[in-house]
């Protein structure tokens, strides 16, 4: 008679925990987000605010943070992104969510 032996193999779970890493430029003066989870979407431009640094985007599905798609206004990072964008554009956009659950643009490259 043999003997069989089954050999059980169970995965463990793994979480993202968001980090992020704010830094101050010595040069500048300016604060930096150094390292943080992003998340990647696309959408449409419906009002720029380059005063508010923000920008409104009418957006789809973002899966990484599960998001429905909706039209929401974003901080960006740097003020200088919106000059090379323009209401009506689509646009592809990397984010974060701050430790205060504000959502900033990182990068923003027009689609259209």
């Amino acid at each position: 008679m043999k003997l069989h032996k089954t050999l059980i193999i169970t995965s463990a779970l793994t979480f993202t925990i968001p980090l992020t890493v704010i830094a101050n430029d010595v040069f500048t003066g300016s604060t930096m987000i150094v390292a943080a989870q992003s998340h990647h979407g696309k959408g449409k431009v419906t009002k720029i605010d380059k005063k508010g640094k923000r920008v409104e985007l009418k957006h789809g599905p973002i899966k990484s943070i599960g998001w429905m798609g909706m039209q929401m206004f974003f901080d960006v990072d740097d003020e200088d992104m919106l000059d090379d964008i323009s209401v009506g554009d689509v646009v592809d956009f990397e984010f974060i969510k701050t430790r205060d659950n504000y959502y900033v643009i990182t990068d923003i490259e027009n689609d259209s």
